[in-house]
């Protein structure tokens, strides 16, 4: 009896795991209760968690905060959202500028989680707020005045722009902050992470090389975003955007820069006008009535797609399919 005992205490500090060996285990969960829980991992947006859930890999996923065709500039936190905030162990977001549902939370959480902002990590790369809707050729030598590889933080925020998911090269440092992270996290689980990371970073610079190859042909040629959400991309692949038809997301453009922009799209033979899934296309349809000017949908976040290792790799594919087919030849 006592031997029986023994085993039974003894199995009190195993953790069944998904799998054949854990299906036979499962007639038996009333011997099994875990010594330790696993870690908690809360990301705000789907790109980011892509990025997060491949370095975890069969170690765990990590929640999603946002999700559907919501918009992190607009997001609205729901209970069980705040509730999985507070219970988590680490959690992964770009910045206020971005997900700004998520800075007050974050600023009362206790002392026990291990907060990622993004935005502020050494040697991501910054690119500075553009104004307006039209902007300057990009390509010309004052350019790379707009980047910033800081590894202090002596800004304002709201000095750049915060969706620096879309260069390749900092997703390859979003996985490596990752790896860090949670390595300290849960050290036990330390060499998984930075295989993990390891194997996202060759699959980072694979896409890199197509995506380079893909979209050589079309980089002189102009065309304009829905919003000014793609300009890392544009800067990793030298394209050519002159503007956006929306400055703020949240608020429509009025009379005189549609006007504007129609006046642009004569004047750079623009070849195509994108729209997003997160809002409506009236606006676009508006500005290029009358005109041979194409749409086509660019989605930063990958609405379509989902959540998961691969999410960001097809967010980035869609990008580059959609600019290459849409402001190339037909």
């Amino acid at each position: 009896m006592q031997s029986i005992m023994n085993l039974l205490y003894s199995a009190r500090s195993l953790t069944v795991r998904k799998g054949p060996v854990g299906a036979a285990l499962c007639g038996l969960a009333f011997v099994f209760v875990p010594h330790a829980q696993a870690t908690e991992v809360m990301v705000s947006i789907k790109p980011v968690h892509s990025l997060v859930s491949g370095v975890m890999g069969e170690t765990g996923e990590p929640g999603l905060m946002v999700t559907g065709a919501a918009s992190p500039h607009t997001y609205q936190m729901r209970p069980s959202e705040a509730q999985a905030l507070n219970s988590a162990d680490l959690i992964v977001w770009i910045g206020e500028n971005m997900e700004m549902f998520l800075e007050r939370p974050i600023e009362n959480l206790g002392a026990d989680a291990e907060v990622v902002t993004l935005h502020e990590v050494a040697r991501m790369e910054l690119l500075e707020t553009r104004e307006g809707g039209l902007w300057p050729d990009e390509h010309d030598e004052d350019k790379e005045m707009h980047v910033d590889e800081h590894d202090d933080h002596g800004h304002e925020h709201g000095e750049f722009d915060m969706h620096i998911w879309l260069d390749p090269g900092n997703a390859g440092r979003i996985v490596e902050v990752s790896a860090d992270a949670l390595s300290r996290t849960d050290p036990d689980n330390a060499e998984i992470y930075r295989a993990n990371a390891d194997a996202m970073l060759e699959r980072i610079d694979a896409l890199e090389s197509s995506l380079v190859e893909q979209l050589e042909p079309v980089r002189q040629r102009a065309f304009v975003v829905f919003h000014d959400g793609y300009q890392y991309f544009e800067h990793a692949f030298g394209l050519n955007t002159i503007g956006a038809v929306a400055v703020d997301p949240g608020r429509p453009p009025g009379t005189k820069r549609i006007v504007e922009l129609r006046a642009a799209l004569v004047e750079h033979d623009v070849q195509c006008v994108f729209i997003e899934p997160q809002f409506p296309p009236d606006l676009v349809e508006t500005l290029i009535e009358g005109t041979a000017v194409r749409t086509a949908e660019l989605d930063p976040i990958g609405v379509d797609f989902e959540a998961g290792p691969d999410a960001w790799f097809e967010t980035m594919r869609a990008i580059g399919d959609a600019i290459a087919g849409c402001v190339g030849d037909q």
